[in-house]
Formats: C-alpha cells, sequence, structure tokens
C-alpha cells in the first residue's frame, strides 16, 4: 500500500462517525428498493443512481468511472442515516451520479452475482471485501481494482472531499492529508 493510500486511510478511520439510534422505517432511497433502469435515469438528478454490483461493475468499465461500493444492511441505523441524509444531498447525488456508478451490496444478502462468469452471492461478496461493519465504501477504478475502503457514516462535507479527493486520482500524488490543508486555505 502506498504512502498517500495509507494516510487516507488512517484520516478516515479517525475521523468521527457520530453514534444515532437505529430506525425502524425503510427511507424512499434504499438501495434494497432498487428501480428498473429506465425509472433510475429519470430520476438522475433527484436520487443516486444505485446498481446491484455485476451490473455497475461492466457499466463502469464501459462508461470508464470510478465505482463506490456501498456494503448495507437493512437493520443497520448508520447506513439508514446515510440514505436520509447524505444521499440525499443534491451536491452528492450529483457527484456520485456524474463521477461514478454507485453499486449498493446488502452484506446478508443470498442473490446471486455474475461477475464476468464468477458466481457468488452479495453476501460472499462482502466477505471476500473483509468488510467487518457497516456501512463500509469500497472505491474502484473502472476496471474493478481496489482503490479504498471507508467505514462509518459520513456527513455531507467529508464524503464530498472524499469523492472529489479520489475521482480526479489525486491520491496518486497527494496525501489525503495534504489535500485538507490545500482546501482549509481556501
Amino acid at each position: 500500500m502506498n504512502i498517500r493510500l495509507a494516510a487516507l486511510l488512517t484520516f478516515l478511520i479517525f475521523v468521527p462517525a457520530g453514534i444515532v439510534p437505529a430506525e425502524d422505517t425503510p427511507t424512499k432511497n434504499n438501495p434494497s428498493e432498487r428501480k428498473p433502469i429506465a425509472q433510475r435515469d429519470s430520476a438522475a438528478k433527484s436520487e443516486i443512481n444505485w446498481y446491484k454490483y455485476d451490473e455497475g461493475l461492466a457499466m463502469a468499465k464501459k462508461q470508464s468511472k470510478k465505482v463506490f461500493v456501498e456494503f448495507t444492511a437493512k437493520w443497520c441505523g448508520y447506513c439508514k442515516k446515510m440514505h436520509a441524509t447524505t444521499f440525499r444531498d443534491p451536491e452528492i447525488i450529483k457527484m456520485l451520479n456524474t463521477y461514478y456508478v454507485s453499486v449498493t451490496v446488502d452484506g446478508d444478502s443470498p442473490d446471486t452475482l455474475n461477475i464476468d462468469g464468477w458466481m457468488t452471492t452479495e453476501n460472499g461478496l462482502t466477505r471476500e471485501y473483509r468488510v467487518s461493519a457497516y456501512p463500509t465504501y469500497w472505491f474502484l477504478t473502472p476496471e474493478a481494482e481496489r482503490i479504498a475502503p471507508v467505514k462509518g457514516y459520513r456527513d455531507k462535507i467529508t464524503l464530498g472531499y472524499i469523492l472529489d479527493y479520489l475521482k480526479d486520482d489525486l491520491y496518486k500524488t497527494v496525501t489525503f492529508e495534504d489535500y485538507m490543508k490545500e482546501k482549509q486555505k481556501r
């Protein structure tokens, strides 16, 4: 792991996530209630376009976009809070829909995925990524190479900085710490 990526991971681990009570009701933008592709495109300006892992990888490769993978569970309170707050922010929605292919994986789901002929389940994929807490977000290149994970709830400002930092490959030349110092100067 390179030094810049290690610095990003260290920073993200120590950024406080806050404590929020779990909600029992699903949110309108819950990825477990996926919409058909035709409906996703019409909602592109008002909500995040979520895809299954296998279809998202194929789309990212075709469109040369990075992949934002959300590992979640229906019972996860922090996941619900992300969907009720951060993922409803217009700037986050715009950034994810413009620069990333957003993928959601239910860590408890037995739903089958076909990843270029490799068959697994969403639960199996969660184990493959060694997800130990929800929510966990992974960033991937358009070729599905893993860049970095982020664990826990993130407010819109923090997630916005992370998305901006990764979308232009700044992680290859600048540490996240230096990126944040530069942002704070402005």
